[in-house]
């Protein structure tokens, strides 16, 4: 994952333009005389008592000042220079090439690469490095076997640390010899993240202590050296700072104190054959890197030296067995011990370094499905898939709006990157002849992602040893195709795909089966492969192949028609010139093939059959966490690839576009052209449909994975209503809706925005602030919103261009606390019609602040209060408010502390003060004196829908009120009609509570107070 490389330009420009104290306060004077700034520095060592100095520069220096600035200008001159007059303290700078070269390895190797940085840039490899696995063995101990299945022989043998790898007992007495070190390993085991720590611990004097310089290097960068170069040039071309160093000089035995390090030698063409490599014993002759290698390896060059080889199982062979003393195995991390250690590391450093009850609740349930055995953990016994597992919950569970904006495209093409970044096919070290313009990721998609993408039209996830045979080597016939095949088996076949039970047997068939190690990479890889253009059709192959030759032909033949079209004047040569059209239906025929991916993508998002489906984002952390409760059965599941589409709508991004091109997968700008105009009418057209909240989630999920914001605005102004009622809100999915909806302009707004039931928290609320400048009905019932949320839902009240005319809190333990501050913002509003605040704690001092507040917005028509703990007093009072309201009409209090006489009062107070005036509809009880309610039926549906999740016991006593005053009612009237009518509403009061007998004696539902 990690690559050993020169310094980047930028890198040695800064290190090179480093110049004396002086010219540092020179350059300072001179930004001093232009502005003014603010300068702080750290002075360590002698002077650790001083911790800052702060220095504040004038914009101009007029004559009066000119001593001060002088004065000023020379004491800061001698704190920068590392003496202070007042401390007398000194600083010696470093001369020694040695500690030089310690100070520039730290440097480089705590450079983190992009992929870390989108963690949020405080990861480091002393934070997140956990040990692996290494092992004293033999390669033809596990000749074949994939890093996933020795299991039982890994856990036998007693580990090695990295300070054992150099002991003299390995160096069969030898003592003037130093040894030579293989350690090898399968992708993604974490080859280069050890030897980076190795290298960093070296700096730090913690491991190594008995060599004086260490001297790593990039197999893939000796590659790339096209001019024979010395020993030493090599070593003073990458630090320049050992140009002069006495340790290769190859005088008595100073080599004894240096360690090479070669990562990545399959990168790497070695030949240990006298008659192409010649001998040398000269570090100042100049040979090919290759040959400069060879020699440190047999021990005619600086035979005391020590080295230390990674290399991947594939190339172990290639150097022969006597000139290594020792084999190493590097394997992972075989148990859940180290699993755990390594997410531990990683999430409960989030929110800066603070550790929150959320990741902790994450590494429990992550660290119970490694325990299970199931197929994460099988995948996990690779770090690399550990680093993958680690960025998909970042990303789902830790978004925040501070950091840069990720996809999860993003991060699987990043993960590809990391392992297979600019690898081309090779053998031996050597470019094939004839795939010289295939890169492995290249051959990656053709082979395995043609595996994946028979997987998902077939629904199956799982396949047999013919399967694979089929699609990956079925048709090599050549010797070095042939071991293009062993190669690509052995580093990256068994990288993707594992045994599909710890054995690997189908229990029902008795054959060998396999899948990918992580789910989601087959939807990638399939996508991948369609995205590419990889599936084609005969026709588009015919096609394509017939216009390229036309094409390169076209000119040559035009010319010749044109020349015996003169001579022989016979018209039947402008038939040939319809040669000319076939290019332009090629192009037709291309552009169909584009349509089709644009269908397939559509196709495979609107299944009807996956519409009451978990969003996809849920299934990817359920594919992670497990699930926790009844598992389902496995002759009854059936998979969803719902992630497949998404998958490829965001490789049509252009940051994935770009990094897939590095890794040799070009998809080009007319193709994504043509593929998001034909997508444009797909997602219009079913946007205008009624979705499910789930499968609303994943349309708004492809609109932000594909970043394109002219797309997401076209496709949104078709949806008036966005429904996720139901849908768990996590802050990723908070970011994407907020994210999706920030695209389109300042004049669209939805009709309704539904989060109800989506477990948003004072957090989330924060992140869902720019959707909620797009909606004219706000929805938040059923949440975890306390009086703090409202302290924000007020700001965003008191906008002046807020044209929110309607929000529901129910359900939301607000108290008097956060009613108190939201309806601080009545005065400022315009917009606000509807006001709903039932089941939200609140009591006669929120009443009697609402009666006093109303007068202050002449808007509101509504206002719901029901099921609260207000009494007669206050409710009258709030009542004669809303009476002598302009606007207000209906007011609901059902379901508080209300006495009979208290509802009998509120009905009367409700009527017109005079006669032909306003009426207040005040929703009390299913009774109004004698008489049923006109309302009694929302009344009553409210309440049933609520029962369950509402005080059971509070909810039975309204319910016996209820039925009580119906009875009543039902005796003071003769008709027998309207005898019928009460027997009616009687009914609907007994089913709701035979309901709640129900549910109380089978324990479903969860009673709230």
């Amino acid at each position: 994952m990690w690559r050993f490389g020169r310094p980047s330009g930028t890198e040695v420009l800064r290190w090179r333009c480093q110049g004396s104290p002086k010219d540092v306060c020179c350059k300072l004077h001179t930004r001093a005389l232009r502005k003014t700034f603010n300068l702080r520095i750290r002075l360590d060592g002698i002077c650790g008592s001083v911790h800052r100095h702060h220095f504040s520069f004038p914009t101009k220096t007029a004559s009066p000042y000119r001593n001060s600035w002088r004065e000023l200008r020379t004491s800061m001159c001698w704190s920068i220079s590392g003496f202070n007059p007042r401390f007398f303290c000194t600083y010696e700078p470093v001369t020694d090439p040695i500690e030089i070269h310690k100070q520039k390895l730290t440097q480089w190797f705590n450079h983190l690469p992009q992929e870390e940085k989108q963690f949020g840039g405080y990861f480091s490899p002393e934070t997140m490095h956990v040990e692996p696995l290494i092992l004293d063995r033999h390669p033809d101990e596990d000749r074949g076997l994939s890093p996933f299945k020795g299991k039982t022989s890994i856990s036998e043998r007693p580990p090695l640390t990295v300070e054992k790898l150099f002991d003299a007992a390995n160096n069969n007495g030898n003592k003037e010899r130093g040894l030579n070190v293989l350690l090898y390993g399968a992708v993604g085991t974490g080859k280069s993240t050890v030897v980076r720590k190795v290298v960093l611990d070296w700096c730090d004097g913690s491991v190594f202590s008995q060599f004086k310089l260490v001297l790593p290097f990039s197999c893939e960068d000796l590659s790339h050296l096209s001019k024979p170069t010395s020993l030493r040039d090599l070593v003073g071309r990458k630090y320049m700072h050992l140009r002069k160093t006495p340790y290769l000089s190859g005088d008595n035995d100073k080599a004894k104190d240096v360690l090479f390090i070669f990562n990545g030698m399959e990168k790497m063409k070695l030949d240990f054959r006298i008659g192409t490599t010649e001998l040398c014993s000269d570090p100042n002759e100049a040979l090919p890197s290759g040959a400069v290698v060879v020699n440190l390896l047999r021990k005619y060059l600086l035979p005391e030296a020590s080295i230390l080889v990674t290399t991947r199982l594939s190339a172990v062979d290639r150097v022969p067995r006597k000139y290594i003393n020792r084999f190493v195995q590097i394997c992972g991390f075989n148990d859940p011990v180290r699993q755990r250690a390594y997410f531990t590391s990683r999430l409960l450093q989030q929110n800066e370094g603070k550790t929150g009850r959320s990741a902790e609740t994450l590494i429990e349930m992550l660290y119970l499905n490694l325990q299970r055995e199931s197929q994460l953990a099988t995948a996990c016994f690779l770090p690399s898939y550990c680093w993958l597992t680690c960025a998909t919950l970042h990303l789902l569970h830790f978004t925040d709006t501070n950091s840069p904006i990720r996809t999860l495209t993003g991060i699987y093409t990043s993960f590809m990157r990391l392992n297979f970044g600019g690898e081309v096919i090779t053998v031996d070290g050597n470019v094939s002849s004839q795939e010289q313009q295939n890169s492995l990721m290249l051959y990656v998609v053709r082979t395995v992602g043609k595996l994946a993408f028979d997987g998902i039209t077939n629904k199956t996830t799982s396949f047999s040893a013919e399967e694979m045979e089929q699609w990956v080597g079925g048709k090599t016939k050549t010797d070095e195709e042939l071991q293009q095949l062993a190669v690509f088996r052995t580093d990256v076949l068994d990288f993707f795909l594992v045994p599909r039970d710890y054995h690997g047997i189908d229990p029902e068939s008795g054959s060998r089966r396999y899948v990918f190690a992580v789910p989601a990479m087959q939807e990638y890889l399939a996508a991948l492969y369609v995205v590419l253009g990889e599936n084609k059709t005969v026709l588009e192959k015919l096609t394509k192949e017939v216009s390229e030759a036309l094409g390169q032909a076209s000119e040559d033949i035009s010319s010749l028609l044109s020349i015996l079209s003169k001579i022989i004047p016979f018209r039947i040569f402008a038939v040939f010139n319809l040669l000319k059209l076939f290019p332009k239906l090629f192009e037709r025929v291309s552009s169909h093939s584009k349509g089709r991916i644009a269908n397939t993508m559509a196709a495979e998002m609107f299944r009807s059959e996956d519409s009451f489906n978990e969003d996809v984002l849920d299934q990817v952390e359920q594919s992670l966490l497990g699930v926790h409760g009844p598992q389902p059965q496995e002759e009854t599941y059936t998979r969803a690839f719902e992630l497949y589409p998404i998958f490829m709508g965001g490789l049509l991004h252009y940051g994935n576009r770009r990094l897939l091109d590095q890794l040799g997968c070009s998809i080009k700008s007319q193709t994504v052209s043509q593929i998001t105009r034909a997508l444009r009418k797909h997602l219009i057209k079913e946007s205008q449909k009624k979705q499910p909240p789930e499968e609303l989630m994943d349309l708004l999920v492809l609109l932000y994975e594909f970043q394109n914001p002219r797309l997401t605005a076209e496709v949104l102004q078709s949806i008036k209503n966005i429904n996720l009622s139901t849908v768990r809100m996590t802050p990723h999915k908070c970011f994407v809706l907020s994210t999706v909806l920030n695209c389109t302009s300042s004049s669209f707004h939805l009709n309704e925005l539904n989060l109800s039931s989506c477990h948003i928290t004072p957090e989330l609320l924060q992140m869902l602030w720019p959707a909620f400048h797009h909606t004219s009905n706000l929805n938040l019932q059923f949440n975890s919103l306390g009086p703090e949320s409202c302290i924000l839902l007020r700001d965003l009240l008191l906008e002046p261009n807020c044209t929110i005319k309607s929000i529901k809190l129910c359900d939301n333990y607000l108290t008097d606390t956060g009613i108190s501050h939201l309806l601080e913002a009545l005065s400022g509003n315009h917009s606000l019609q509807r006001l709903c605040l039932m089941h939200t704690g609140l009591g006669d001092k929120s009443a009697q602040m609402l009666a006093e507040r109303l007068g202050q917005h002449d808007m509101i028509q509504e206002l719901n209060v029901a099921y609260n703990n207000i009494g007669d007093s206050a409710a009258l009072t709030l009542v004669d408010a809303c009476r002598e309201h302009p606007s207000i009409h209906t007011v609901h209090l059902y379901l508080n502390q209300l006495t009979d006489v208290g509802k009998q009062s509120l009905y009367v107070r409700g009527g017109p003060r005079v006669k032909e005036g306003r009426r207040v509809k005040v929703l009390a009880s299913v009774t109004e004196g004698s008489d049923i309610s006109e309302d009694w039926h929302p009344i009553l549906s409210v309440i049933k829908k609520n029962s369950l999740s509402w005080d059971r016991d509070r909810v039975r006593e309204q319910l016996l009120v209820f039925l009580k005053d119906l009875e009543w009612g039902r005796k003071q009237h003769p008709s027998f009609w309207k005898k019928m009518h009460f027997r009616r509403v009687e009914s609907v009061v007994r089913q709701t509570l035979r309901t709640l007998q129900k549910s109380s004696d089978t324990g479903t539902g969860t009673g709230t107070k």
